[in-house]
């Protein structure tokens, strides 16, 4: 009768009318509609809010797996481009000004390296919330016999998270605690993106993406905005309120089931949303970068080989200090 009900549901023949509480009591009515008695057995030894907190238990991993799939093809959009272009010499920058050659290959791969601790951080988060919350009821347990290894294999789950009220205390932090581990990935698109606004400048031009990838301007016909760029920095700017959102309703109750927690959901659906869109669009303009060579090259300055200098003057034997002064004079 589940499967059916499933069935009925993908092929939008099934919704939650206002006559039904939830979703929840939907599932019953339609239970006890087709199997008379058995179906009011659907609720035994457990509560809306161990079911809940199973729903989204199970969504946070299911959102937490797609975005370690988003950075492995991140990181793989990233070695391909390195492959190509990482001996591509490249001007470094501190302070937004010249600062000592580097690579393509460099540049790109501090980003790769940052994506993949990224990750990690991504898959202990995935092992910490993979416990089994079902049988926790209404935050206390049940007086029945109920075998949670039985649902935490069926579900899918590491373990079973034992204690009934860390059930229920868990909900909210661990939302908490995804977004957090979202955050570092977005807050590097962010960074990615504030340098490839500056490098696609028409005074840069080091980078280009094909105009599937940029906009034009109503007036202005010799424009290329790279907003795809302006977005993923303002969604990398914007993503810390759902952790905001989330961690002001978390904070603002004590333990055990409050409904402030029902507005954690939209903020973590969200936060979600935009992450998986935010890496997956990166990956997309990694894999379709256009590098000029001949402009990287040139934009390396004598200037800049300055520390180069300083060291070989400090190879032969004289003091850094000197070799500083020394090499500034004739600057």
């Amino acid at each position: 009768a589940l499967t059916r009900l499933h069935t009925l549901w993908l092929a939008g023949q099934v919704s939650v009318e206002p006559n039904y509480e939830d979703s929840h009591s939907l599932i019953e009515a339609y239970l006890v509609e087709k199997l008379g008695d058995m179906g009011k057995k659907i609720h035994t030894g457990r509560s809306r809010n161990d079911q809940a907190l199973v729903m989204l238990r199970l969504y946070m991993k299911e959102q937490l797996k797609h975005n370690i799939l988003a950075l492995d093809g991140l990181e793989k959009s990233l070695a391909i481009k390195i492959d190509e272009y990482g001996m591509t010499a490249m001007p470094g920058y501190t302070h937004m000004q010249k600062a000592m050659p580097t690579t393509v290959g460099m540049w790109l791969g501090a980003y790769q390296s940052a994506f993949n601790d990224s990750k990690k951080y991504l898959q202990e988060t995935l092992a910490i919330i993979d416990q089994n919350p079902l049988g926790s009821a209404a935050g206390f347990g049940v007086s029945l016999k109920i075998d949670r290894e039985l649902t935490t294999k069926e579900l899918g789950f590491k373990s079973v998270q034992e204690n009934p009220m860390y059930c229920g205390l868990s909900r909210g932090w661990f939302e908490l605690m995804v977004l957090q581990s979202f955050n570092m990935a977005v807050a590097l698109c962010g960074t990615f993106a504030n340098d490839m606004l500056l490098f696609t400048t028409q005074e840069f031009n080091f980078f280009r993406l094909p105009d599937s990838f940029v906009t034009g301007s109503s007036i202005m016909p010799h424009k290329k905005n790279y907003d795809v760029f302006e977005i993923m920095r303002g969604h990398a700017n914007s993503f810390n309120g759902y952790i905001t959102q989330v961690h002001g309703a978390y904070t603002a109750i004590g333990s055990g089931f409050q409904r402030d927690l029902q507005l954690t959901k939209a903020s973590l659906v969200d936060g979600c949303e935009d992450a998986h869109a935010t890496l997956t669009m990166l990956s997309a303009t990694i894999e379709h970068l256009e590098v000029h060579d001949e402009k990287l090259k040139s934009a390396i300055t004598d200037e800049m080989k300055s520390v180069e200098k300083i060291n070989q003057l400090v190879v032969q034997g004289m003091p850094f200090r000197d070799a500083y002064k020394k090499v500034k004079e004739r600057l």
